[in-house]
């Protein structure tokens, strides 16, 4: 059975400068690897990169006629360096306790929503309002490790979404579906700014066979057997990397 390793979301934008911005300073992600259109992100505290950045100019890409097919991606971390976040001004859109600390939401310059907890379950979360009065961290930088703990997306069929993920990804707990209605929601990933992909690593002693039996559409295969490059049914990409 398929097992992932980490599971790390790449997201397609307009502006990458203005999105790291938000990444590092709202959320305390750090950026690790700049490369041309694409920014690679981890926690402060180690180097697993945890999401990605594609930067996709306006002459081949374009805002999305909402909603988009990323509904919400959470973020798990130390609640004590999420307040510390709040005490140093990350804005948010709506603001949480439990039991652990304090949680916030926040959306990104380009729209796309990020909620950031501490608690060992989301829905122990009560939404409160300010003003608080957080307290910084003495040696606070940002996230020393962080998870994600779920990529939520919008589908306009829910049953072919689970059905696809429940065969290729049985024991994948770090997904979850919104049913939603859109005339982007089954476009090329390439198309409109938004989720572009989904990035499993898995086992270098993985035998592929077992997943290319589940993988119905056609998918492309590196000639050295360490990727496999699918599509999921609202056109999101898939990596499978060893």
């Amino acid at each position: 059975m398929l097992k992932t390793q980490t599971i790390v979301p790449a997201l397609r934008v307009n502006n990458r400068n203005i999105t790291q911005v938000f990444l590092e300073e709202t959320l305390g992600m750090k950026i690790r690897l700049e490369d041309a259109a694409f920014g690679e992100f981890s926690a402060h505290g180690d180097k697993i990169i945890k999401l990605v950045l594609i930067e996709s100019p306006s002459m081949r890409t374009r805002a999305v006629k909402r909603p988009k097919k990323l509904n919400r991606i959470v973020i798990k971390a130390d609640s004590k360096e999420i307040e510390h976040l709040l005490a140093t001004g990350s804005l948010f859109t709506k603001l949480y306790k439990g039991k652990n600390g304090y949680a916030f939401e926040a959306i990104s310059p380009e729209g796309d929503r990020f909620l950031l907890h501490g608690e060992e379950n989301v829905c122990e979360l009560q939404e409160i309002l300010p003003p608080v009065a957080f307290e910084k961290l003495a040696d606070g930088r940002g996230l020393s490790r962080f998870t994600i703990e779920d990529i939520a997306i919008n589908t306009p069929d829910m049953e072919a979404s689970q059905t696809f993920y429940s065969q290729v990804l049985p024991e994948q707990p770090d997904l979850s579906f919104v049913e939603a209605q859109g005339p982007d929601l089954l476009v090329a990933p390439d198309s409109t700014w938004d989720l572009d992909s989904i990035r499993f690593s898995v086992a270098g002693d993985f035998n592929w066979a077992e997943l290319e039996s589940k993988l119905a559409q056609p998918f492309f295969k590196d000639k050295k057997g360490r990727f496999i490059q699918a599509m999921d049914p609202s056109k999101i990409e898939l990596w499978f990397e060893k």
